[in-house]
């Protein structure tokens, strides 16, 4: 039976599945086919060709315990590489803990999410914060076996690895204290204005508003304040009016009435009114930070740019939407994409991501934060072309002027020598990868391609 995943843009079908009770069961599974391609699976909440697996592929739902417990007076997690985010946030929950970061939803895998870099706005990535990384992979005499790894650079590579060292079975990191969020919204005509006010609400996320191109900032940073006595309130607000109704009219203008004017209307005069301007809440870390994303089917590009090129970069998507879009701006060179081929329909979401103790996150190296670009599309799939010709510009375009790198788990069009340019510590990463795996059997094609296709041994 076909797997797509939930963006419906991939779609395989194994030769075998299994899901693995336990991981005696899950070293048998690795014995039984030694030799084959293997790959797992969390939620498929990925975009990425790194998802795909054509051979052997395992689901690990039921590798999902979550173990707390104090080690040197910290508060450990310990958590199965199938659990959901939203079941780990419920058990860590009731220790009065969380997690260090949370990205848009719960609904990926702990594993799928570190693999991939995935992140939040103001913090590092998931990957960052994994102290520990439990692996099953193939020993030197060729028997499956499961590896702790606990610091260097094996940890660098295993913290973000797209699964190209092994099975990860396990990660662990140090949970945090339970805490609250303050949130307001604000526009802006300009992203220097919203940059300067980082420095009082770090947590923020940046939203582009398209065809109005006025910048919403939802202003965010820790608060020590009582949970206001409206957050229920707002918290309905929100999944109603914002995760529902906003993107049903999107989906209406989208895919049903498709008429170019209107949805340019619609960001320029309607959306800005269906923010309330400036209520401000505190309300629990996890209720703020996550979004209902996974509601509606959706393909996403991302790509993380350094601060220091954030405004020539957005600028950049601003007059390449426009393009697209039909208006009047510079052409694009000849044969990159056709005027009013296609016209964006969601919000550019921006979100600032400090740097990474890994080889190949997106925001891994040196000190300068990067700032994450994504750009969505809620057309269905059949109809997505004109939004992949605009992302493959984009994506190699940006990562030539602005060494831009894209998300691992979301679109990802760049070859393997625009990777190799992007990411120094790439070779390193491999290097590591064959340490583990010296047969390349926990690969897919896609992963051979884009992270190994650059070198010759």
């Amino acid at each position: 039976m076909p797997i797509r995943n939930f963006g419906r843009n991939l779609e395989f079908s194994p030769r075998q599945g299994h899901t693995p009770a336990s991981e005696q069961e899950l070293l048998e599974i690795l014995r039984q086919y030694r030799g084959r391609q293997i790959r797992a699976v969390g939620r498929l909440h990925s975009w990425s060709q790194a998802i795909v697996a054509d051979d052997v592929l395992l689901d690990l739902r039921q590798l999902d315990a979550v173990r707390v417990e104090q080690r040197g007076g910290e508060t450990w997690a310990v958590v199965g590489a199938g659990c959901q985010i939203k079941r780990v946030l419920s058990e860590l929950d009731r220790h009065g803990v969380t997690l260090p970061t949370l990205g848009l939803i719960s609904e990926q895998t702990i594993a799928g999410a570190a693999a991939t870099g995935t992140h939040g706005s103001g913090r590092h990535s998931l990957s960052h914060y994994l102290d520990e990384v439990r692996i099953a992979a193939y020993d030197a005499a060729g028997e499956p076996v499961i590896r702790t790894i606990t610091g260097g650079d094996e940890l660098r590579a295993a913290r973000c690895s797209l699964g190209c060292l092994g099975i990860v079975v396990s990660v662990a990191f140090r949970c945090r204290l339970k805490y609250r969020i303050e949130e307001h919204f604000r526009e802006y005509d300009s992203l220097d204005d919203v940059l300067a006010a980082e420095a009082e609400y770090p947590l923020t996320q940046i939203y582009l508003v398209p065809w109005r191109w006025t910048w919403m900032a939802q202003h965010r940073r820790e608060s020590a304040a009582p949970r206001s006595w409206l957050a229920p309130l707002y918290r309905w607000y929100w999944f109603l009016w914002i995760d529902v109704m906003l993107h049903l009219n999107v989906l209406l203008l989208v895919r049903w009435l498709r008429i170019a004017g209107l949805i340019k209307l619609f960001y320029r005069w309607i959306v800005p009114l269906a923010i309330v301007r400036p209520w401000r809440v505190v309300d629990r870390s996890q209720d703020m930070l996550l979004m209902e994303h996974e509601l509606f089917r959706h393909l996403e590009l991302e790509v993380f740019v350094r601060r220091s090129q954030l405004a020539a970069a957005t600028d950049f998507v601003r007059q390449t939407l426009q393009f697209f879009g039909g208006e009047a701006v510079p052409p694009l060179p000849q044969g990159e994409g056709t005027a009013g081929s296609y016209v964006h329909h969601y919000a550019i979401c921006i979100r600032q991501v400090l740097p990474d103790d890994a080889l190949i996150s997106m925001a891994s190296g040196g000190e300068e934060p990067h700032y994450a670009i994504s750009l969505i599309t809620y057309a269905r799939p059949s109809e997505r072309a004109g939004f992949l010709a605009c992302a493959d510009f984009l994506a190699h375009r940006m990562a030539a002027l602005f060494d831009a790198r894209p998300h691992w788990g979301k679109y990802c069009p760049l070859d393997a020598a625009e990777l190799a340019r992007l990411y120094p510590q790439l070779d390193r990463f491999t290097e590591i990868c064959r340490q583990h795996d010296a047969g390349g059997v926990f690969r897919n094609r896609w992963l051979d391609s884009a992270l190994f296709g650059h070198s010759n041994s």
